[in-house]
């Protein structure tokens, strides 16, 4: 990509923004933390979003706090105050940034794909309010707002079973940035094998990431194909 964008990432104390950023220097990075935003003012809130070309929302361990229900609130309600501004400033597109731990509960033997529904422990704060942050991204995609490309992660940091190395993180997030929906309408129309979380429309896209190596538990076919057919009538 020749042309810089403007990205905003959320939560830029966290861990995972911070690798974001090394994956992303060549553009022009934005950050926020939500201590620092009047959510009673739209107008402050639309003004963060001033310029941007690609919003990416931190929805996995981008806000903590000791209170669950500042948790559940800001992966809720203050989710969609935050994508309802983007909206107004009419950002195109926006990542959100989730966790293969939502399929933690199944046996470590299988092998998960984007198709199966998620099956974690309610109890563990992060991975409900990761999926809570989820749902709020793909019904603002669902409504046309924007494009929204969910991307769950493995591990950036323990090397397990779903480790996901930073380069392997950098040269997906790069390919996403050129990722075209529409020639994607195009493929599906000539049958070529693509099915989004929603099943229906292109403006949400549900992709899972980590390294391939034996004994991985997440398959990464589908982004995998996406970048093969790149380019292909």
């Amino acid at each position: 990509m020749n042309n810089k964008l403007n990205i905003l990432i959320s939560s830029q104390k966290s861990k995972i923004s911070k690798v974001l950023t090394e994956c992303l220097q060549e553009h022009n990075i934005r950050y926020f933390e939500i201590d620092d935003l009047d959510f009673s003012s739209s107008n402050s809130i639309e003004k963060i979003f001033d310029g941007i070309d690609l919003y990416i929302h931190i929805g996995y361990e981008g806000f903590k706090s000791k209170d669950p229900m500042k948790m559940i609130d800001y992966h809720t309600r203050l989710t969609y105050d935050l994508l309802f501004a983007a909206g107004r400033k009419n950002v195109p597109r926006v990542f959100s940034i989730s966790t293969l731990e939502l399929f933690e509960n199944y046996e470590s033997n299988l092998t998960i794909t984007e198709n199966w529904n998620t099956d974690f422990s309610v109890k563990k704060i992060e991975l409900l309010c990761s999926h809570l942050s989820e749902n709020v991204c793909k019904e603002f995609a669902r409504d046309k707002v924007f494009e929204v490309i969910n991307l769950r992660i493995g591990d950036l940091f323990i090397e397990n079973s779903s480790f996901l190395s930073k380069s392997n993180l950098k040269n997906n997030i790069l390919n996403l940035l050129e990722f075209d929906f529409s020639s994607q309408e195009k493929k599906k129309s000539e049958n070529v094998a693509f099915i989004s979380a929603r099943k229906t429309g292109a403006n949400w896209l549900n992709l899972h990431l980590q390294d391939s190596f034996k004994g991985q538990k997440y398959l990464t076919t589908k982004i995998e194909n996406l970048f093969n057919n790149k380019g292909q009538s």
